[in-house]
């Protein structure tokens, strides 16, 4: 069966449009769209590197511990741990009462655009 010469040039010339076309941001992509994160408003905003492994996080190039019942909550609102953090990322942190980090909020690009305390 041959193809017709319109319908082979339509294909080819859609698939190297696309080709042509920048790769979308692959955190908007990530970005939740539909759920709406109720984040405290006396969490401070900061950057955060990955965890070390050894009971500490750097957020902002200062050294918090954790607390033994922290929770870190990825751009998707669900639990990570420490080690699942490959680089830096733009976090909400509440410390506790004894200076440990309590609650971390990782950041979608348009939470992180909202003014915060640093």
């Amino acid at each position: 069966m041959d193809i017709p010469v319109t319908l082979l040039y339509s294909i080819l010339s859609s698939i190297a449009q696309s080709a042509m076309e920048p790769a979308p941001d692959p955190q908007l992509l990530n970005e939740p769209t539909a759920m709406v994160r109720l984040l405290p408003a006396e969490a401070r905003q900061g950057v955060m590197l990955p965890p070390a492994g050894d009971g500490f996080v750097v957020i902002d190039d200062q050294r918090w511990p954790l607390a033994p019942t922290a929770q870190i909550r990825s751009r998707q609102n669900l639990i990570v741990v420490p080690m699942q953090i490959q680089g830096p990322v733009e976090v909400l942190y509440l410390p506790n009462a004894s200076g440990a980090i309590n609650r971390v909020w990782m950041l979608t690009s348009s939470e992180a655009s909202a003014p915060r305390p640093r």
